[in-house]
């Protein structure tokens, strides 16, 4: 029964998960929505596993489906992706990517990159991070960027992602410490902590009108930079999604600019001339699953 299953069908699975709807998903794939029902169906009964609940309201994944469409994203992207390796003819060959960034690799970043390497094995990944000169996209060692600078690289390809939050890290016998939001305002008589090279990341995401507090420029990795903060020298910003990386002795509290979060847009970008197939497979990788 497994082997009659069509690969149409298992992307209409995956619409019907975006869609939430037979009737949409329908539409949207150009079928009939009675044969799209019973397509799902008969997956279902192949694989031995109810992929959706129905509801009145449309349909969404079981915990069982939703391990299926996960792993069926993957495979689908591994199997196009070794087509288009096929066509150029390097199927087999242990391909290499480097990523730099300005910003630290980690949280939603970092989890991008670690599903890439899961999902593309063949593919060996190299990092470099932060105020290492060789993560500017100029640079000859990187095949692409992740990056929180809207101002882009002339001439670059871009692709947008997600967008996080800012938030601020103050040492945990901080008076804002108890706090659990922060206005930017009362940041005026703090000492802003920053890496070298994030300054006008800062600018990006506050904007020009905004009063900067005292910032000093630290050439040293996240880590130290936490700690300085955690020895109470000043206070850092952090993505809120990194909350993780906080030291013991810190404290990360909600961030607001007249009462609204602070966003901070991700991109990735990439020279067009860079053949690298690996460097394809990954923006098609990242198209697929983040971009907005």
């Amino acid at each position: 029964m497994r082997s009659s299953i069509q690969l149409a069908t298992l992307n209409y699975a995956l619409v019907v998960a975006e869609e939430g709807s037979f009737l949409r998903a329908s539409r949207r794939a150009g079928i009939d929505h009675s044969a799209l029902s019973k397509r799902i169906r008969d997956l279902e009964y192949a694989i031995g596993t109810t992929i959706f609940h129905r509801h009145t309201g449309g349909v969404g994944p079981t915990p069982a489906g939703e391990r299926f469409l996960d792993r069926l994203r993957c495979v689908l992207l591994d199997l196009e992706n070794t087509l288009t390796l096929a066509r150029i003819g390097i199927i087999g060959e242990q391909q290499r990517l480097s990523i730099g960034s300005n910003v630290i690799l980690a949280g939603r970043a970092l989890d991008a990159i670690i599903e890439f390497g899961r999902c593309h094995p063949n593919v060996t990944i190299r990092l470099i991070e932060g105020s290492h000169p060789g993560a500017a996209l100029g640079g000859t060692e990187v095949d692409v960027t992740v990056t929180s600078s809207s101002r882009s690289t002339g001439g670059a390809f871009e692709l947008s992602l997600w967008n996080d939050n800012l938030a601020i890290v103050l040492a945990s016998n901080h008076s804002l410490s108890t706090r659990p939001v922060i206005e930017w305002s009362e940041l005026d008589q703090e000492t802003l902590l920053v890496r070298r090279g994030e300054p006008f990341l800062l600018a990006d995401a506050v904007g020009s009108r905004v009063q900067l507090p005292t910032i000093v420029e630290h050439h040293v990795s996240a880590g130290t930079l936490l700690r300085l903060v955690r020895n109470g020298l000043g206070v850092a910003l952090i993505h809120h999604g990194d909350v993780n990386r906080v030291p013991e002795g810190a404290v990360c509290r909600k961030l607001r600019i007249g009462g609204k979060p602070i966003q901070i847009s991700n991109f990735v970008r990439w020279r067009p001339d860079n053949a690298n197939p690996a460097l394809s497979i990954f923006i098609a990788f990242l198209r697929d699953r983040y971009s907005t």
